[in-house]
């Protein structure tokens, strides 16, 4: 199975950008690999309705598609069901209002081969995707939305991307960035003079970074910290690199839900809205520990403290919406499937490598999560993995690791290219739900058995977020969208 989400922006209200996309018919008119597309059927659009394809299959050969209309409801949520002899496919279209006007256009698709040719779906990932950007491409043109992403990456530079990509050591480590800057045109990044910003986790490696890259942009950095000395001294180093740097600082520790709670009181004290927020904040630990409330750290510092800290602070990041939630996480997600049953190990089987993996899996589950919640609210999420740091936390957890690899990790810098990016391009005010790496959306699984049908991915997000809400109790029935 091949699976493709994006989320974009319409310049149209919800009411017309649903009539345009749940008629297939128009479907030659955005989509480059469609030849042709004709309902089939009359009378008013709805479940049952039909649609004949004739799509492009390469070297000049096509195959006709035929969709129907398998869910429908106005203005909001569409799914069509396309087969072929040889392919099926199920688009799921959804779309919500946009606080300062326009729609925002969710576009879900999942591909897969029928019968004996099942066992080459996991060849299907790269080309549907390059099918995928260039329909999105053509959306955003017929829907008057501008093209968000960095810039015009040309032939070159989008192989070179999918080379890098593909073979994982090169992607994550110094090389991609550096090979990527050059090859797709990086521009420089926009001012955030006005904007305030909190990183939690900021006092070292990547979180320094980002925090030092945004005062250089010129906003208001609120430091998140754990200690008051160590908080104080990355202040007063990010000062001495940014001389005009706006700067405070938020003490508190994210696996202590007091402690969050007394956080966001503290921050909303002093700030009416936050612009940009950056979950940062982890560390990989070896042993199991559990908070003052009983929660397994690794959990609670990176899952539940956030959840809770996003909720609390959400009045602000209204405020400001078009406002930013940026989760960093870690390529080492591809190795776990999501399980919300075995999250939190238990002292007989806990691995600190692996639990920080799930949990890193379980962030995008709760993103996506979030997204749904708040779909056309004005606050946009995001979450980006770094690739491979040099950091004292990859240092210290795993010495090995760092000493292989050596000379070949990104620098903190490098790192954190890309929360700066999402926080100050338009493309991270107006995109959400994706998952991120050198400025460019990335594949949530790189193996299949990772993979769950999109009906599961709402379902384990519905389940995650009302055990965040039991944990925290914050959000059980909590619901910000406009939709």
């Amino acid at each position: 199975m091949a699976h493709y989400r994006r989320t974009l922006v319409s310049g149209r209200d919800p009411e017309a950008t649903f009539s345009y996309m749940a008629d297939f018919s128009h479907a030659a008119e955005w989509d480059p690999g469609t030849r042709s597309s004709v309902r089939t059927d009359a009378g008013e659009l709805g479940v049952g309705s039909a649609f004949d394809l004739v799509v492009s299959t390469g070297g000049g050969r096509t195959t006709t598609m035929t969709y129907r209309i398998t869910e429908y409801q106005p203005s909001r949520r569409v799914v069509l069901v396309g087969e072929s002899l040889s392919v099926r496919s199920v688009d799921t279209i959804v779309v919500a209002d946009r606080a300062d006007g326009g729609s925002l256009l969710t576009y879900d698709a999942e591909l897969t081969l029928k019968g004996r040719l099942r066992w080459l779906d996991p060849l299907l990932t790269v080309p549907f995707r390059r099918i995928g950007d260039n329909g999105v491409a053509g959306l955003r043109k017929a829907l008057s939305s501008p093209d968000l992403t960095e810039g015009d990456r040309g032939a070159v530079g989008a192989i070179v991307d999918e080379l890098l990509e593909a073979t994982v050591a090169a992607s994550f480590t110094g090389v991609g960035p550096r090979v990527r800057q050059s090859t797709s045109h990086w521009s420089g990044l926009e001012s955030m003079e006005g904007r305030v910003v909190l990183v939690t986790g900021a006092t070292s490696g990547i979180g320094q970074a980002a925090a030092v890259e945004l005062a250089r942009l010129g906003a208001t950095v609120v430091v998140g910290a754990r200690s008051e000395a160590r908080a104080e001294s990355t202040v007063s180093a990010i000062a001495a690199q940014v001389p005009k740097a706006r700067l405070s600082v938020l003490l508190g520790d994210l696996g202590d839900l007091d402690a969050v709670r007394a956080m966001a009181e503290t921050f909303c004290e002093h700030h009416g809205c936050l612009d940009v927020l950056v979950h940062n904040a982890g560390a990989l630990t070896k042993e199991r520990t559990l908070t003052r409330q009983g929660n397994e750290v690794t959990v609670a510092t990176q899952l539940l403290g956030p959840y809770l800290l996003t909720g609390l602070l959400w009045s602000r990041l209204a405020a400001a919406a078009p406002a930013r939630v940026i989760q960093v996480s870690s390529g080492g997600l591809y190795s776990q499937r999501f399980d919300r049953s075995s999250l939190e190990m238990d002292a007989g089987s806990y691995d600190g490598t692996v639990a920080y993996a799930k949990v890193k899996r379980a962030q995008l589950v709760l993103m996506h999560e979030w997204v749904r919640r708040t779909m056309g609210s004005g606050v946009q999420f995001h979450a980006m993995h770094p690739g491979w740091v040099d950091t004292p936390g990859i240092r210290d957890s795993l010495p090995g690791f760092s000493r292989m690899i050596g000379p070949l990790l990104r620098t903190p810098a490098e790192g954190a290219d890309t929360i700066a990016w999402l926080a100050s391009s338009p493309a991270g005010a107006t995109r959400s739900g994706e998952f991120w790496l050198d400025r460019q959306p990335r594949w949530e699984h790189k193996v299949p058995w990772t993979r769950r049908s999109p009906d599961q991915d709402v379902t384990d997000g519905g389940a995650l977020w009302a055990w965040c809400a039991e944990r925290t109790g914050w959000g059980a029935d909590w619901n910000a969208g406009v939709a």
